[in-house]
């Protein structure tokens, strides 16, 4: 019997067409997953004093409606949220990105907009993808509370690391998940073993990583039933679905 496979970050959108994802996936045998749009629709990542302009709203918008029409049974969108603070409509959405590097435009958390954001996500109990600095991301994980389910992307390779973020008490928190995109074998097999691999979610960071590596990086360190959650069903309990 095959084993559902589903890709929990994926990157997708009018520059990076589904076409080209889906052709991956098919040559992985991955059967869908997350869609999030490229960042360079969402904002300038090249400026670190990016001011907001009706161009990257209108982007916003495009891409965001791009994504929701290619929902179906195992393919899920994300709303990347950028400072206008505006929250995912209703149940259009499975979960919400939040993402910038250092180097990158900060997002203005002191806008009173931010905070009404930030509690139409908790009562719609939407999960939320988390990558940004160190300091910011502990910041937020008090601030949401364990009030919704919060992913750390690369095992936090890019919110100060792994082992920074452990250190801190992160990962005890139950409502801290990771994904294995582009992350060490150490790290997943040291979080395993710490943790246990329920919270654990496999992903590709396309076009990033490769989704068919990702996925062979996974099967090299689970078997069983752990292999099956790892590759779809955590993913599929965190999003509320159940597994076909």
């Amino acid at each position: 019997m095959s084993v559902l496979v589903l890709d929990s970050h994926a990157h997708c959108g009018l520059t990076l067409p589904f076409a080209k994802l889906h052709h991956l996936w098919q040559d992985g045998r991955i059967a869908g997953g997350v869609l999030i749009s490229p960042v360079e629709e969402v904002y300038d990542r090249y400026d670190p004093w990016f001011v907001d302009s009706q161009e990257y709203r209108e982007s916003r918008e495009k891409v965001h409606a791009y994504l929701k029409s290619l929902r179906s049974e195992h393919i899920f969108a994300y709303w990347f949220v950028w400072n206008d603070f505006k929250s995912p409509p209703g149940n259009e959405f499975d979960g919400v990105k939040w993402h910038r590097h250092s180097n990158e435009p900060e997002y203005q958390v002191g806008l009173p907009e931010y905070r009404a954001f930030l509690e139409q996500v908790c009562s719609l109990g939407l999960p939320l993808m988390l990558e940004d600095e160190f300091q910011n991301t502990l910041d937020l994980v008090n601030q949401i509370n364990q009030r919704i389910p919060i992913i750390i992307p690369h095992f936090g390779g890019l919110n100060g690391g792994y082992q920074r973020l452990k250190r801190a008490g992160l990962f005890e928190k139950p409502n801290i998940y990771v994904d294995t995109a582009l992350a060490s074998p150490h790290e997943i097999v040291d979080f395993a073993g710490d943790y246990g691999i329920d919270r654990i979610l496999f992903g590709s960071d396309y076009p990033f990583g490769d989704p068919a590596y990702e996925r062979y990086k996974v099967e090299q360190i689970f078997t069983g039933r752990d292999r099956e959650k790892v590759l779809a069903e955590n993913l599929l309990a965190l999003l509320g679905r159940k597994k076909p």
